[in-house]
């Protein structure tokens, strides 16, 4: 899909990966539609894409609320689109039985199922597009678990299995489906949490940019950097115990200790 000059609905567009997506495709001259909890934090998203020439329509809505989501989307639906991200997602953390459940709770319902409610409502409209796509930000949790991500780790690997069936479900039209799992990015979703030496950190650039690449090839999944499916896919299937006692590592530990709560914006 030549994605020049079309139009992109992007959830969790106010900042990271959604803020550098939504100038990133105003620069190839694409109409812009983002969607946040709030319209207040979507005000530098839009100055920096109406600087690039592009256009920028706000939409507040709380994508864990499935009449919420609804809504957004035929409200995004009615300016029209072409390229769907689901890119809205939070990253609870901590001990499992130590955190309330309200707030692992919470990051499946904006991580699965927003994003799934999200799809469900805007595929008709997609369908009758000359040509579409529709992205959904997995991660490298979405293969393999991580201490103190319970519910961030079962909603990624969610992500994963839906948007392969997706794909399923769409083969012989005119819709892509990609998933994307990035390592550790340098966004304000990992502050406060340790690295582990054997995951390797990301900048946003290198994000938009894959998922650009993505859409212009129509692929089917997209690791960030690439030697992470190598490292985490297909390593942790071929050698399950050595993935375990590397898990299992102190230098893993960094979700469990830094006890991530849910963003309020």
């Amino acid at each position: 899909m030549d994605y020049t000059g079309k139009s992109v609905f992007i959830t969790g567009s106010a900042r990271g990966i959604g803020q550098g997506l939504a100038i990133a495709f105003a620069k190839s001259g694409c109409k812009v539609i983002g969607c946040d909890l709030r319209a207040d934090t979507q005000v530098v998203t839009k100055e920096r894409v109406e600087a690039e020439g592009g256009t920028y329509n706000i939409i507040e809505a709380d994508l864990s609320k499935v009449e919420e989501a609804v809504v957004a989307t035929e409200e995004a639906m009615a300016i029209g689109f072409d390229i769907l991200i689901n890119n809205a997602g939070i990253a609870t953390s901590g001990e499992y039985d130590a955190v309330p459940f309200e707030r692992w709770r919470k990051t499946i319902d904006l991580n699965v199922t927003g994003l799934m409610a999200v799809t469900h409502t805007a595929l008709p409209h997609l369908r009758e597009r000359e040509a579409a796509h529709i992205i959904n930000m997995s991660s490298i949790a979405g293969v393999i678990g991580s201490p103190g991500m319970a519910a961030y780790t079962a909603s990624k690997h969610a992500v994963r299995g839906f948007t392969r069936c997706l794909e399923y479900d769409l083969d012989g039209t005119t819709i892509g489906v990609t998933s994307i799992h990035p390592s550790m990015v340098r966004t304000r979703m990992i502050d406060g949490v340790a690295r582990s030496k054997t995951t390797p950190a990301v900048e946003i650039e290198d994000v938009v940019s894959a998922i650009l690449k993505a859409i212009s090839r129509n692929q089917s999944q997209v690791f960030i950097p690439k030697s992470t499916r190598w490292a985490f896919d297909i390593g942790s299937r071929l050698f399950p115990g050595l993935t375990r006692r590397t898990m299992r590592g102190d230098g893993l530990q960094g979700w469990k200790t830094a006890d991530k709560g849910v963003p309020d914006a």
